[in-house]
């Protein structure tokens, strides 16, 4: 049975994602932006082996205690390599937002579109989904109809596009393409707020909405 647990760290409230294996215990760790103590001690009770530690994109909320985790459960970070400039970056983002400086975190190997990330018997496809940042991934298990779409799409909005390397077409664009063109039941795992479903977010997105209504014209 695949396990995922949603652990919310940080002054900006981000999912950081534990995914296991109960038959196994291995997993990955999604974003693991703050708190890396609590993540690292709820890690060890719970007797998970990480084997591979998934950042979405590189926006410091999101990567804070990444090194951190990484260098105490011997587990590499694995990003997109077009986020690499972001990550490296990463303490000019906390010090815009008014926050003390944040370490890059080492990247140990680049996620591709079309790459497979497994968890013991499970697996996700990577997408490249940019739009909220250059790099941004989305994870996708087609077995367990779940999506981790990071800051793409939120229930009932979408990702930001005013910080560096965002846009809105381009966005726009990897919605329609990575998460539009998915199964209605799909379950949205996002980086800030509840879980959605990919048929909620086609009726009631308001974003998609006016979407597709330049679409119609």
């Amino acid at each position: 049975m695949l396990d995922i647990t949603s652990i919310v760290v940080g002054p900006l409230w981000v999912n950081s994602y534990l995914v296991w294996d109960r038959a196994t215990g291995d997993g990955i760790l999604v974003d693991p932006g703050d708190e890396g103590e609590r993540l690292i001690e709820t890690i060890r009770s719970s007797g998970v082996k990480i084997k591979s530690i998934i950042i979405t994109h590189g926006h410091f909320d999101h990567i804070k205690d990444a090194g951190y985790v990484s260098s105490a459960l011997k587990a590499p970070v694995l990003a997109h390599k077009d986020e690499v400039p972001l990550i490296e970056h990463v303490a000019e983002q906390a010090v815009m937002f008014g926050l003390p400086p944040v370490k890059p975190p080492r990247i140990a190997g680049y996620l591709n579109d079309g790459d497979v990330v497994s968890v013991s018997s499970y697996s996700f496809e990577v997408h490249s989904t940019p739009g909220h940042s250059p790099g941004s991934i989305t994870l996708y298990s087609r077995s367990e109809g779940v999506a981790f779409v990071g800051d793409l799409i939120f229930h009932e909005s979408v990702g930001r596009t005013d910080l560096p390397g965002g846009d809105d077409d381009t966005l726009l664009a990897s919605i329609r393409r990575h998460i539009l063109s998915l199964p209605d039941s799909t379950k949205l795992l996002a980086g800030h707020g509840e879980p959605t479903t990919v048929a909620h977010e086609r009726a009631y997105n308001p974003f998609l909405a006016e979407m597709y209504r330049d679409e119609a014209r």
